[in-house]
């Protein structure tokens, strides 16, 4: 054989490629670890970047204008006028209320917009039929026209052309809402909106004195946006409105985006680590059967860098497929969600070249430069112990790996490790997010290290105290747990992680199940009841009573207020270096209440409650909302000021508390003495405990009698909250279900690395003597340590997941659940080393000899 010829890149090509092709078989563990990871990798990136474009392509769009102001009145008159002078304005006036069709069955949460007529400045309203608005809203044959959402139509089993009813008053759907460009994404969990004229408003009786309206007035100037809100705030230094910007906006739902996405990518990318070990354990597997064909042409006179040319370039052939093939599957993935969520989201395929370059190309080229990094990561210790096998080893009727990877080979792969880290940190849309996951890893790495050498040591220990001595099945599971090639650390490393992963999604799901499976009717009220006011509270207590004598009602005030001091000073002097959060706090309404009994069951953080009413003269108590009193910077014993209705209120804060996530009802901000909001209750919300159908004959009687009173019923809430949680829990299932496959397929690697060395140290034994009973139970034996160590080693880490997040996000207790991941990790682990030590047990029948021959 000669060197030239040797050394020829087409040469080595089409050796490689035959040379795969007699053996493909053998790498199908190999191509399937990879692609599973890669299909996540590539489904959870192309989402996200579909997503982000669809929502901040044109973020002014979203908002509505370059500016929103959102006010609780109309704003003055020298405000609009210097707006008018400095751009263009829109006005959309809103509130909340319940509409019911004909019926009077179904009862739903909606949002009335009256926009005036400059309104959208941006994008564009579309509207089936397409006619002007103000035709669709016109009164015909003495019924108003109301243009609704069709999802909100869908529910009420109402088209155009039926009647609704929205307070007092009767309204013909003139129409639907297919496009709105500022609709509010949450639109579908707080209520779905409602257009109707401003003369039809006074019809629907739902405006009084008191009444919860919102302006928001949207600004379109030609200027620089930050000289004009420099401007602006200059001209008006105490607003008594809510300033929000485009790109301050943009920048949130970014910062959203970016952190749910990088978790979701993240866990792709743990599954595609997963899978690394599978590359890791199959590519041994395969060179071990190579091992003779590499000496063998080293000793025909191949050098030693076309040799590793070759099955360098079997690597990458393996990789690029694999991240093609995943990257293919994740893309339509992709899409399939895309186009059954899109109406629901306004998401939208791209529309031009460019456009789908960067949503499907890049994901696409991505992916498959992650597989193929992911290969070669995995794949080159074992590749370096291959090629640095002795070719003498052919004389002596065995060639056999080397035991460690040459320097030179270990400096590579740390080089190319550290590539494929930096990589993974500029892909993720939030890469100190990233960052702290992997120092999650290297944490997560050093104490399972520490695990593996404790159970080796645990192991050697019993096994060398006299345990095993009289039981020869307990003393070769014990020694097939410490010897060098036990399969302890990769069960550990890829089952462990992926039942990590299902214990973790099994305690959230099950968490928030509980949650909305023991609200009704232990817990929680039938009945929310909004904007209540005080002159109907008697009223509505006795129909309530009427209607069901066991009822009872609570009702809480709630009082809206602006801060404008906090100890003493200016909030535009406290906040003077942080422009948006002076905004923010100063446009931001706090509602307030009194504590009452404490029916939300509010818990403390820090300070203490109070039981004396508010002294006069002297700041009353207040327990402040932990999120707003941290993001101020406040503490107990802090002095805030409030102005209500143009009146000073003055507190101290005596205690910061803690809501209750799902379970909190009227989330208020700051709760006060009784006594300290007198005078300045134009408005109650309260809570009605009843039968649930009891709740449905009172919000017939409100809807007819108090049509201005907002309720709620909670089994509707909880119907809503389930269906959603049912998709969250679906698509959490499929990410762990992923992973799990991935782990399942690095196990069977693992067991066809081991099953050679199993089934010919097996009949050796049962050729000296040993029965094949006794070999079965050490099988069995091993097989149970494992799934007990990987079961302990999942619930733990999955419950340090799970808990956190079920605590600090979702204020729900989950630490009694625990017993369900480990009843979930027990019996997955049981089933897949089971699966993967069957083929073991079965192969044992076969003839020894033949066996010990073929080994």
């Amino acid at each position: 054989m000669r060197s030239d010829t040797a050394t020829r890149p087409r040469w080595m090509l089409t050796f490689a490629i035959t040379d795969l092709r007699s053996r493909l078989s053998a790498l199908k563990v190999f191509l399937a670890c990879l692609i599973l990871g890669v299909t996540l990798v590539a489904a959870t990136a192309s989402l996200y970047r579909v997503i982000e474009q669809s929502l901040l392509a044109d973020t002014r769009a979203l908002l509505g204008g370059d500016v929103e102001l959102d006010a609780s009145e109309p704003l003055p008159g020298d405000v609009l006028q210097w707006i008018r002078d400095t751009g263009r304005i829109s006005l959309v006036r809103d509130f909340e209320t319940i509409v019911t069709g004909n019926d009077g069955e179904g009862f739903f949460r909606a949002k009335i917009l009256i926009p005036d007529a400059a309104y959208p400045l941006y994008g564009e309203l579309q509207l089936t039929p397409d006619q002007p608005r103000a035709d669709l809203n016109a009164n015909e044959n003495g019924l108003w026209g109301a243009i609704i959402d069709p999802l909100l139509a869908e529910r009420l089993g109402q088209s155009v052309g039926d009647e609704i009813q929205i307070g007092a008053a009767t309204f013909r759907i003139s129409g639907l809402i297919e496009a709105q460009p500022d609709r509010n994404l949450n639109a579908n969990w707080r209520g779905l909106p409602i257009m109707i004229s401003e003369q039809a408003v006074e019809a629907t009786g739902l405006i009084r004195p008191g009444s919860r309206v919102d302006y928001e007035y949207r600004v379109q100037t030609d200027q620089n946006l930050d000289v004009w809100l420099d401007e602006f705030e200059q001209a008006f230094p105490e607003p008594d409105w809510d300033t929000t910007t485009f790109a301050e906006r943009s920048e949130r739902i970014s910062e959203r985006l970016d952190q749910i996405a990088t978790a979701l990518i993240l866990i792709a990318f743990t599954t595609l680590f997963i899978g690394g070990l599978g590359v890791a354990n199959s590519i041994h597997a395969y060179l071990d059967e190579k091992l003779g064909t590499i000496a063998t042409l080293q000793t025909l006179g191949l050098r030693r860098k076309p040799l590793v040319g070759i099955y360098l370039l079997q690597i990458g052939i393996l990789g690029s497929l694999a991240g093609l093939v995943g990257g293919g599957l994740g893309l339509g993935f992709s899409a399939v969600a895309i186009s059954l969520a899109g109406d629901a989201y306004a998401l939208s395929a791209p529309g031009s070249a460019g456009e789908g370059i960067s949503l499907w190309l890049l994901p696409l080229l991505l992916s498959w430069l992650f597989a193929v990094l992911t290969a070669y990561v995995f794949a080159l210790p074992a590749l370096a112990r291959a090629l640095a096998a002795s070719p003498a080893g052919l004389f002596r009727g065995q060639v056999q790996a080397a035991r460690h990877e040459p320097r030179s080979w270990r400096i590579a792969s740390y080089l190319l490790l550290a590539v494929y880290i930096s990589a993974t940190l500029f892909w993720l849309p939030s890469p100190q997010l990233g960052f702290l996951f992997l120092l999650a890893v290297v944490v997560l790495w050093g104490l399972l290290e520490g695990i593996i050498n404790g159970l080796r040591r645990g192991a050697r220990a019993l096994e060398a105290s006299g345990f095993a001595d009289r039981n020869f099945a307990r003393r070769l599971a014990l020694a097939n747990l410490h010897r060098p090639d036990s399969p302890l650390r990769a069960t550990l490393l890829s089952l462990g992680t992926a039942l990590t992963l299902v214990v973790a999604c099994t305690l959230i799901v099950a968490t928030l199940l509980r949650a909305l499976e023991t609200t009704i009717p232990e817990e929680s009220p039938a009945l929310i009841l909004y904007e209540v006011f005080p002159d109907q509270m008697d009223g509505l207590k006795s129909g309530l009573a009427s209607l069901d004598p066991s009822s009872r009602a609570e009702l809480l005030p709630l009082v809206r207020a602006r801060m404008q001091e906090i100890n003493n000073a200016p909030i535009a002097e406290v906040l003077a270096d942080d422009p948006q959060a002076r905004r923010e706090a100063m446009g931001d309404e706090y509602k307030l209440t009194y504590l009452s009994g404490n029916p939300e069951g509010l818990e403390l953080v820090e300070g203490d409650w109070w039981t004396s009413p508010a002294p006069e003269g002297k700041p009353a108590y207040m327990g402040m909302e932990d999120r707003e009193a941290y993001q101020l910077g406040l503490s107990v014993g802090d002095r805030i000021a409030f102005t209500v209705q143009d009146q000073p209120i003055a507190a101290e804060i005596r205690a910061i508390y803690r809501q209750k996530g799902l379970q909190t009802r009227f989330w208020f901000e700051g709760i006060l003495q009784d006594g300290a909001l007198d005078g300045l209750i134009s408005l109650h919300v309260g809570a009605v405990y009843q039968s649930d159908e009891a709740a449905k004959a009172s919000q017939q009687w409100l809807a007819k009698n108090l049509p201005n009173v907002i309720t709620l019923r909670t089994a509707n809430w909880l119907e809503t909250a389930g269906n959603l949680l049912n998709k969250a829990a679906a698509g959490l299932a499929a990410v762990a279900i992923v992973s799990l496959l991935a782990s399942l397929l690095v196990l069977s690697s693992v067991v066809s690395v081991s099953r050679r060395r199993q089934l010919y140290e097996a009949n050796l034994l049962h050729c000296l003597g040993a029965r094949h009973q006794a070999i079965r139970q050490s099988m069995l034996l091993e097989t149970g340590l494992l799934t007990v160590l990987a079961t302990v080693f999942a619930t733990a880490l999955g419950a340090l997941i799970a808990l956190p997040v079920a605590a600090t996000a979702l204020k729900l207790p989950a630490g009694d659940l625990w017993w369900l991941g480990a009843l979930v990790a027990g019996g997955v682990s049981a089933l897949a080393l089971l699966a993967g030590l069957l083929p073991t047990l079965r192969a044992m029948r076969l003839d020894p000899a033949v066996l010990l021959r073929d080994g």
